[in-house]
């Protein structure tokens, strides 16, 4: 089965791809507004801080899905037409859904996994409103209403989370990281990808 890349403008946004020689497999990486869908026996990942991402996967078809996403976003026509970039949760996970039926996926042999959410800016620049939280609520949310169970989760703290999902088992691993140049980076990345889709608006 062919595995793919998902990025709402029909473009394909640059991959890295590395082979990992602890698990012998390719290591298919997304970033804030991606999702990817794969039948093929590699790994997902990505790394997390105040996004969330969503793991789907199906074992019975051998079929398994991830995207990363920074806002949650509104049911509104605007929000759901112009995010073209997968950043809204609500877009995010719809066509993440969408990509795993198109794989010959059911829903009732689908489960999920929930990561990140993390409050890792907190530690440097206090805030008293959380998106953190938002998206992972929206997260859960938007599984109850599809009655997708959710298998596992690990969100909030003040971690950040590099995680991979292994596409053939299902299994997700997980390393968590309070390092302040970790956070940093993440905060930059986020910044600057929040600057270049919102100016693309």
């Amino acid at each position: 089965m062919r595995s793919g890349i998902g990025f709402l403008s029909g473009v394909l946004p640059v991959m890295y791809i590395r082979n990992n020689t602890k698990f012998g497999k390719d290591i298919k990486i997304i970033h804030p507004g991606e999702y990817y869908v794969s039948g093929e026996n590699e790994l997902i990942g990505t790394l997390l801080g105040s996004c969330v991402a969503v793991c789907l996967v199906d074992r019975e078809m051998g079929v398994a899905g991830m995207n990363h996403f920074m806002l949650p976003g509104r049911i509104t026509a605007r929000d759901i037409f112009s995010d073209k970039k997968a950043k809204y949760g609500i877009t995010a996970i719809n066509k993440l859904l969408s990509s795993m039926f198109k794989s010959g996926s059911k829903k009732e042999n689908i489960i999920a996994k929930i990561f990140g959410g993390g409050h890792v800016l907190d530690s440097i620049k206090p805030s008293a409103t959380s998106i953190s939280d938002d998206n992972v609520r929206l997260a859960r949310l938007m599984m109850e209403m599809e009655d997708i169970p959710i298998a596992e989760n690990d969100v909030g703290g003040i971690f950040t989370r590099k995680i991979l999902l292994d596409v053939k088992s299902g299994k997700v691993y997980l390393k968590k990281s309070t390092r302040k140049s970790i956070i940093e980076e993440i905060e930059r990345q986020e910044e600057e990808y929040a600057r270049r889709s919102f100016r693309d608006e």
